[in-house]
């Protein structure tokens, strides 16, 4: 099960969801398109790391293990969820694939040849279900306005609309913005619901979330709202389909998937400085039982001396919440990453010299940590169990597959997007403008051609 976000796949927006800076609108709209990156998962050390034998990784100066607990506060200790995958509702596990090529719709199941789902043009996102029966898929009509939001089944047929641009435009008051859009969009884990919200947008920078949230079911085109207007914002579904985090710029409630039983600001903190014309709502992890989540919220002010990063868990059904620690480090651009078993972190730590920063993977108190470069660095994402890991050095584009237990394999070419399918295979997209290639990748350093997408930007979205 997977939270899953609107995302272009363009070299602007593949760099900032992998941590780079980059200025005005091309930033807003990244940060709109939804929370972190599917991969942004971690994992756990193995006996020897916690035992802090050297380990040696050729790349980015060889990542070694060292206990260091540094500054770190420790209050409590999470115990290991072990994270297992969902089983494939299908008899025989299957690999889909949603994505885009040429501004339509297309599916590949691999070793099969991909197929088109819609001759609908202007298409920018797609979101498989999990069951892989259908995928939503969103697109611009014109150069301005609201998208369109439309459902087809997995083989080609009932392309239907969900949404008209005019029903989006429709969902709240425009304010001072041009015109109301999608902000998220996602499905709920194990249903053929999608969660959607909503922004205001602007004619030139800025980001205003309305902080609504809606639900439509796919199969019947029924709209639900669960939260009006400044009641809502982005939500977190728990994988069992049950719950929901929901997570705004100063707190983080729980509720029940319908909107009842709220637990409102279970975790309230001063709103993150971004420096730019937005506001950083924190990303969630979900335990794989559904139990409980974790979320990390970086110090006021990123950039201030001596950042740092408090580490939340949060009981899925009462609501009460536990400060596991606060490290010392950065946090933000890039956001730190919580395994799915919550035990485990991703984050950098400064250097004497400013441009140079230092990516670690530890223990929630900062011991038994994985050093893996320095410079222009992070952790991306995580399998599901947390023994293996993605991550960039030199260049943000330039990544690696590394394990907690040792050795690293690169990841061929140069990736603009990765998201980990299973514990050993993760799809990747590459190349440049027009020219696209999105293969599955193993921990092994194996590769192989799953599709050649056309157009200027391509975005997928799969499931096993």
């Amino acid at each position: 099960m997977r939270t899953k976000h609107f995302l272009l796949i363009t070299l602007s927006l593949a760099l900032v969801s992998i941590g780079c800076n980059i200025s005005g609108g091309s930033v807003n709209t990244a940060l709109a398109a939804g929370h972190s990156i599917e991969s942004q998962v971690a994992g756990t050390l193995t006996e020897a790391a916690a035992a802090g034998s050297a380990v040696t990784l050729p790349v980015g100066g060889g990542p070694t293990i060292a206990d260091t607990p540094g500054s770190t506060t420790t209050q409590t200790v999470m115990p290991t969820v072990t994270a297992t995958l969902a089983p494939s509702p299908t008899s025989e596990p299957q690999l889909r694939v949603a994505f885009i090529s040429g501004e339509t719709p297309w599916i590949v199941q691999p070793p099969a040849a991909p197929v088109q789902l819609s001759t609908m043009t202007g298409v920018d996102g797609v979101y498989l279900s999990d069951d892989g029966a259908l995928v939503v898929y969103t697109r611009h009509g014109g150069s301005s306005g609201p998208a369109e939001v439309r459902v087809v089944n997995s083989d080609g047929t009932g392309d239907r609309t969900l949404l008209t641009s005019g029903q989006v435009g429709a969902l709240e008051a425009p304010g001072g913005a041009s015109y109301v859009e999608v902000n998220l969009l996602q499905w709920v884990p194990g249903t053929h619901r999608i969660f959607l919200n909503t922004r205001g947008q602007f004619e030139g920078p800025g980001l205003s979330r309305n902080d609504d949230l809606f639900a439509v079911d796919a199969d019947t085109g029924a709209i639900t709202t669960i939260y009006t207007a400044g009641n809502g914002g982005d939500p977190y579904p728990s994988p069992d389909g049950t719950k929901m985090a929901i997570s705004r710029a100063t707190f983080l409630s729980v509720a029940a998937i319908d909107g009842s039983g709220l637990h409102a600001s279970v975790i309230t903190f001063p709103a993150i400085i971004t420096y730019s014309e937005y506001q950083y709502y924190p990303p969630v992890v979900w335990a794989t039982d559904s139990s409980r989540f974790g979320v990390i919220i970086p110090s006021e002010d990123p950039f201030a001396a001596a950042p740092t990063g408090a580490i939340w868990s949060v009981d899925g059904s009462s609501g009460a919440a536990t400060l596991v620690s606060t490290l010392s480090g950065l946090f933000f651009l890039p956001s730190g990453v919580l395994s799915p078993s919550l035990d485990r972190v991703g984050y950098l730590r400064p250097t004497a010299d400013p441009s140079v920063k230092d990516s670690y993977v530890s223990a929630l108190d900062g011991s038994t940590s994985l050093h893996l470069g320095s410079g222009t660095t992070a952790v991306l994402s995580f399998a599901p169990d947390g023994q293996h890991f993605a991550y960039y050095v030199s260049a943000p584009t330039t990544v690696f597959i590394g394990s907690l237990a040792g050795g690293t394999v690169p990841v061929p070419g140069s990736v603009m997007r990765l998201a980990w399918v299973n514990n050993t295979q993760f799809v990747f997209s590459q190349g440049t403008m027009s020219s696209w290639t999105m293969q599955l990748g193993n921990i092994s350093g194996a590769a192989s051609l799953i599709a050649s997408p056309t157009g200027d930007r391509t975005t997928f979205d799969a499931n096993w």
